[in-house]
This record gives structure tokens, sequence and C-alpha cells, in this order.
């Protein structure tokens, strides 16, 4: 069930509507919460909601166990395990599989595995990690275990963030839980400015570039050098438009219900560098990797060896969580490169760090163009695409220039950069969400109709539904 249908609409002013009626008997409101929510998984697959209610079983026994026994630590052991194989499993076996086919054909040995008929449930990257991180903090003592199992199995479950994050750490999400949960008139209009801006990314400027973006990356050798170079900028675009629009839709919804969530998104590409850009860029996620992996490794507490290790390390694992491909592998590791290099060389030099305008924009634009090349991995179905497309770049001719085919498309994109670079789209929105006249009513008027003037005709599921 797609936020951007008809469905999703239905259903959610039902959830809405009993949501507030309820609002007298919470655990009655919870009960219809997570059954919404079972009810929004179950519509990619009911199957797969049984490894939902497994992991959450799992999870709220093994916390309320590590308060109780002298080691917990095996019963932690046994949480990362368990969840960790079965994000494996649907995940990464029949890429396992790929690569020992191929390396077994090499080596000529004569045992080929048939890959299994896997089908990747929805979300399972987001609500694994969501799961581990409220063990994980028991185990450190950071969070007390959750005893209605109730309340934790809406943890794990919640909708609006179930599909695609934001990632929300326990205290947060029952902070909210165990409050009132009131809505008033200005959290509403706070809601559908982030929900109305939210399909403004997603449908009007996201799925518009994928238009331009899709063709070129799926047959990048028909292309030169600014059908390339114009793809990679798109498809930089359309990634940050499509996801940070998500994740505005459902911290607006999740607001609407009574639960306010954690930023993921503060204009990554305003960064002027690569470090600031992870501080930026699906912040949630950051933070995990942040705090369960690059700080269990020894972050920077080691030396600057063990460091850059860790920094290298930490991306990798980042990168593989995000796709079953050495792409995504490559995508990961350079981001490690780019930071380990950031403090190994950038850092130290007194005058990449000067405070005036011109360095300030040469580090943005450096920043900037590392993050967009590291894209092309991201995106490209293979690594010989990602070549090809990269080839396009360095030995096509720029002189081709396509005043019909490549004009609107650059201008659009230097439009959008530097509405990006001002942030006036944060400015405009807080104002809105502060304004009782009738700029708001015009606004949202204005968006409907832009949103009726650009949808594809095709729905285009959000990009990180696939992770």
């Amino acid at each position: 069930m797609l936020f951007n249908s008809l469905h999703f609409v239905v259903f959610f002013v039902i959830v809405l509507a009993l949501n507030q009626s309820l609002r007298p008997w919470p655990t009655a409101q919870k009960l219809m919460l997570l059954a919404a929510s079972y009810y929004f998984y179950g519509q990619w697959s009911w199957m797969y909601l049984g490894i939902i209610v497994y992991s959450t079983l799992l999870d709220y026994s093994i916390a309320r166990g590590m308060v109780r026994v002298s080691r917990p630590r095996y019963l932690l052991l046994l949480s990362l395990f368990t969840n960790l194989g079965l994000l494996a499993f649907f995940k990464y076996a029949n890429w396992l599989i790929e690569n020992w086919n191929l390396a077994s054909g090499a080596a000529g040995v004569a045992l080929q595995i048939t890959p299994m008929d896997i089908v990747l449930p929805v979300g399972i990257s987001f609500y694994t990690f969501q799961s581990l991180s409220y063990t994980i903090d028991v185990y450190r003592g950071i969070s007390q275990p959750r005893r209605n199992l109730l309340d934790y199995a809406l943890f794990v479950s919640f909708f609006p963030q179930l599909a695609a994050g934001p990632i929300v750490r326990d205290y947060e999400f029952f902070k909210e839980l165990d409050g009132d949960k009131h809505v008033d008139a200005g959290d509403v209009q706070r809601a559908l400015v982030l929900i109305a801006f939210g399909f403004v990314k997603k449908i009007v400027f996201a799925d518009n570039l994928a238009l331009y973006a899709d063709p070129i990356f799926a047959n990048p050798a028909q292309h030169g050098f600014w059908d390339s170079l114009l793809a990679v900028y798109a498809f930089s675009f359309q990634i940050y438009c499509d996801f940070s629009g998500y994740t505005d839709i459902a911290i607006g919804l999740a607001l609407l219900l009574g639960f306010r969530y954690p930023q993921n998104f503060n204009y990554p590409y305003f960064a002027d560098s690569v470090q600031e850009f992870w501080r930026r860029w699906h912040m949630t996620l950051s933070r995990w990797l942040r705090d369960y992996l690059y700080i269990s490794l020894g972050g920077n507490r080691h030396g600057n060896l063990h460091t850059y290790f860790n920094l290298m390390l930490t991306m990798l694992l980042g990168g593989l969580w995000h796709g079953a491909s050495w792409n995504f592998v490559i995508w990961g590791g350079l981001h490690g490169g780019y930071l380990a290099f950031e403090r190994a060389v950038l850092f130290r030099l007194p005058f990449w760090n000067a405070d005036t305008a011109l360095m300030r924009c040469l580090r943005w634009l450096l920043t900037f163009n590392l993050v967009c090349f590291a894209w092309i991995f991201f995106r490209a179905k293979t690594f010989g695409d990602a070549q090809t497309l990269i080839g396009n770049i360095i030995h096509s001719s720029p002189l081709a220039f396509d005043q019909g085919a490549h004009l609107g498309m650059l201008v659009l994109l230097l439009a959008m950069l530097a509405v990006h670079l001002l942030g006036g789209w944060k400015g405009f929105k807080d104002y809105l969400g502060r304004e009782r006249g009738p700029v708001f009513a015009v606004t949202l008027a204005a968006i409907g109709l832009l949103l009726i003037w650009f949808t594809p005709a095709a729905t285009v599921p959000f990009i990180y539904f696939q992770f």
C-alpha cells in the first residue's frame, strides 16, 4: 500500500478517526493502531507479516530476560544472530549463491547452487535495525525492557515508518506513546504542510526526474556527455526528493496520530564535507551506524589507523545494508574512503578549513560532486553500466549540447540546487506551519494543482521501499 494511492488515503482517514475516538481508552487505541499497522504491511504480503511478529516476540522476550540472567551477553548474541540471520537470508542469500556460482565456475569447480525463490519483505532492513537498537540499548543499560508486549509490538510495526523509516529509537517512541498524544490545530497544520511538501517532492520532482534519469541509466551506452552528466545530477535530486519526501509524509502522518518523530534530512547537499553530509542525510540511519557499529568497533579511541579502518568498515556495511550488490558495497566504500581522507588529509590543512566564502564554496563544490559521483554506483544496475556512464562523462564531447533536450533539465537542476542551498523551503514551511491566514489555504490549493498537473501516468514506488 503506497502513500500516494487512494487505498492508503481511505485507510488513513479511517485510522485517524478511530485514533481520535479511542483516546479515552488507551489500550483499545493501541490495539487499533497495531491492527492497522499489520493490515498496512499485509497489503504487500500477509505471509511475511509472520516475520515481524516473530521478531517482535523474540526481542521482547530477550529484553525481558536480560535483566534476569547473570550473562545477558548471550541473549544479546541470540537477538543479533537471529535478526541479522533473517535479514541475511532474505536479502543476501541469492546474492551469495550468485557469487559462489561465479567464483566456482571461474575456478573450474563443478558445484553450482540453484538460486532460491525468495521475495524480499518490504521494510525488513528498517524494522530489523529498529528492533536491534532496542535490545542493544537494554543490554547497555540505556533503556529498560518494556513490560507491555502490545507497546513493544507497536514500536516495531507502527505503519508510518514501517516501510522506510525513520529508524526511531525506543525511548523516542515510548515517550510519545506514554504521553496523551493530544493533537491540536497547530499540530494538524504542521502535519499537513509536511505531508503536502512531501508529496510535492515525491510526485512533482522525484517521479518526473525519474522519467529523465531512468532511461539513461537503463542504457548508458546509447548516450553521450550531457545525457550522462545530467542523469547523474537528476538522480541525485531524485533520490533526495523521493526519500526526504517519504520522510516528510511519514513524520506528518505520525504527527496527526500524536507521535513526534525525529528529523531525518537537513538539506544534505548544503554540506561542505562528507562528514557533515552524513550528519544531514538519512540522519536516523547515520546515528544507528555510529552508535551501534562505528562506536562498537572502537570509534576513534585507538589511534588514526584504527579510526580509518572503522570508518571504512562501517560505510562498507552501510552500503551493503542498502542491497545485495557489489555496486552498493562500492558506494559505501567510496563514502568510507571520503571520510577517511577528510580526517587524514583535508581536516589537517589550515587553508582548507579557512572560514572564507571562497573556501566554503570550494569545500561545498567538492563534497557535492563526490556525493553525486558515488550515486552513480548506487543507481547503476551493474558495475559495467557505472563504468559506461563514467566513460561517457570523461570521454564524450561536451560540445554536443542539444538545447531542446538538455537546457530545460539543466535549468531545473540549477534551480533545485539554488533552492536547496538557500534553505528556502525550510523557512517557508516553518512559516506555513504557523500562518493562520489565507496564505496557508492558497498554498495547499496550489500544491493540489501541482500534483494534478505533474503526476506521471504510472505510480512510482518510493525508492527506499526496495531496501
